[in-house]
This record gives C-alpha cells, sequence and structure tokens, in this order.
C-alpha cells in the first residue's frame, strides 16, 4: 500500500470523571449496575436499544454488548472486570467497534459511597479513541445519559 492509499492511524487520549448523588442506598445503587434486570433499564444512552448481550458480571467475567440506534444496532462493546468489591467499586476494561472497525479502548472505574441520604457515585474513565472514530465530547455524553438514567430507574 503506497502513502496515498495508506488510511490515516491517529490516538488521541481522554479521561472522563462524572459524579452522581442518588437518593438510594449504595447496595441498591450497585444491583444497577450487577443485577441484569436493573442494568437493562439504563445501559445504553438516550434512545438507543441493545440488539444481542451476554452478562457475566463477576471478577474476569466477560460481557459482550451491541447496540447502537433503533434499526441500526452497528455498535460492539466487549466488557472484561478487572476487580469488583460489592457496594464499593467495579473496575472494568473495554473495547468498542462500530461495523468491525476499532473505536476505542477504555479503562473505567465506578466508586460508591455513602452520602446523605443516598449514594454518591463517581466514574472515571480513561479512554485512548482510536483513528477519530469517536471522541471525549460524545463518550461523555453517553455516560452521562446512562447515569442519568440509573437515577430514573431507582
Amino acid at each position: 500500500m503506497t502513502a496515498a492509499t495508506s488510511p490515516t492511524r491517529s490516538v488521541e487520549y481522554g479521561t472522563i470523571r462524572l459524579e452522581r448523588v442518588y437518593k438510594a442506598a449504595p447496595v441498591r445503587v450497585f444491583a444497577a449496575w450487577a443485577e441484569p434486570a436493573a442494568r437493562a433499564k439504563w445501559d445504553v444512552p438516550g434512545r438507543w436499544i441493545i440488539a444481542e448481550q451476554t452478562f457475566d458480571f463477576r471478577e474476569g467475567g466477560r460481557e459482550v454488548k451491541c447496540f447502537g440506534p433503533a434499526g441500526d444496532p452497528r455498535f460492539v462493546a466487549e466488557t472484561r472486570y478487572v476487580d469488583i468489591v460489592p457496594e464499593q467499586r467495579i473496575v472494568y476494561a473495554y473495547g468498542m467497534t462500530s461495523r468491525g472497525e476499532g473505536i476505542s479502548v477504555s479503562l473505567t472505574t465506578v466508586e460508591f459511597s455513602p452520602s446523605a441520604g443516598g449514594t454518591r457515585l463517581v466514574l472515571t474513565e480513561q479512554v485512548t479513541f482510536l483513528d477519530c472514530r469517536d471522541n471525549a465530547i460524545n463518550r461523555e455524553e453517553g455516560l452521562a445519559s446512562m447515569l442519568d438514567k440509573i437515577g430514573l430507574s431507582l
């Protein structure tokens, strides 16, 4: 392949930190992540749908989720749970693709702590965006939407 026909390859890095306070005990907020029926209520941004998903929420567990706009579930997220401390933290790594092309690779930490009358949740995602296929603004909007949906589901 010549330089004129080879695709431009790039990486961009970002750290996203979001915080929410929910009027529910840490055990309930943690369960929103850990229980399949509870997670199904919020696990995609906006009005997107999950077309297919495996669920293996445990340390070392692997999950695959196909999702996207209704009629076009073009995204695939492959997740591996690295560390789970019930009602305190979840650490997971995931890669995302769209139509078979890499979009990003992320390490995400979700922390739960008691707060006056509820739970303080802090989500920190360290992400590498591949070849300009996504960006921190889009990712933050999607994550924020999901955290807001958790609040509504509680």
